[in-house]
């Protein structure tokens, strides 16, 4: 016990000093180290800050380039897409026009061959009844 109390004794003779007040240059002096030890770590987180920075830029100028190439690559391909739908349009109505032209055309012929026909046959048939026009005179005459 008496162990006990002397310890507890000495324990508070200890503990004595430590119930003193901070003055204002050992307020001071703490400030100032713990500015410059604030300071350090912004820096650190500076510079930390800096190099992840860095790396987001980086990773976004390739993340923006690959999106680019696959812009490219969409464009690409819906444009010769689009050219094969014109170019099937434009066989298209190229054979619309040539069918519509031969539906008009190829009657047009028909009948100028057929009048032209018709004309040759009129001739023969007008030289054949001047023949017999010529026949019944003659016979007429010369009975």
């Amino acid at each position: 016990m008496k162990t006990i109390i002397f310890s507890s004794i000495l324990f508070c003779a200890i503990t004595l000093p430590a119930l003193g007040a901070l003055t204002d240059a050992d307020l001071d002096k703490i400030r100032l180290i713990v500015k410059e030890e604030v300071k350090t770590e912004i820096t650190a987180v500076k510079k930390e800050l800096k190099a992840e920075i860095a790396a987001v830029k980086k990773d976004l100028k390739e993340e923006i380039a690959k999106s680019e190439e696959r812009v490219k690559e969409y464009v690409v391909i819906k444009s010769s897409s689009i050219d094969d739908k014109i170019t099937f349009l434009s066989y298209l109505v190229y054979a619309l026009i040539a069918l519509i032209v031969g539906a008009i055309a190829i009657p047009q012929f028909v009948m100028m061959w057929r009048s032209g026909r018709d004309r040759s046959l009129e001739r023969q048939v007008e030289i054949l009844t001047q023949e017999i026009e010529k026949l019944k005179q003659q016979r007429i005459v010369n009975p």
